[in-house]
């Protein structure tokens, strides 16, 4: 009987390493399609696109770029408009921008007001 028990918790066990293989990374950014290959993300993708007033449309699903956060848990970054790029090791990003969200948003921070160029252009409406 002991032994039986044995088995039934080293199954359990290879079995939920098995599943936690397939969810996200804590930390790292994912394009949809990418989350759609490492699991079963549909379902979170669809509600977190709902709950932020966007369709659940294939190319919203596809296009988007996620945090993953603790347990597997994700939410919403943007949409890509212009195409998601990922799939290596790497954070994945949106299309045009050149550098992984987490690398492009580091890089917004440390600007300060006084390094921003501020202009002023007149605009006049002719009917």
């Amino acid at each position: 009987m002991v032994q039986l028990s044995t088995i039934a918790i080293v199954l359990a066990s290879a079995l939920s390493s098995i599943v936690a293989a397939k969810s996200c990374k804590s930390g790292g950014i994912y394009c949809g399609t990418y989350l759609l290959k490492r699991g079963d993300y549909i379902t979170k993708i669809n509600t977190n696109l709902l709950a932020n007033n966007l369709p659940t449309s294939d190319l919203y699903v596809k296009q988007s770029l996620w945090a993953c956060i603790e347990h597997g848990d994700i939410k919403l970054l943007e949409f890509c408009a212009a195409g998601c790029v990922g799939g290596d090791k790497n954070d994945d990003y949106c299309t045009g921008t050149g550098a992984p969200a987490s690398k492009r948003d580091e890089v917004d921070e440390d600007l300060a007001d006084e390094d921003m160029v501020k202009r002023a252009v007149a605009i006049e409406w002719e009917a």
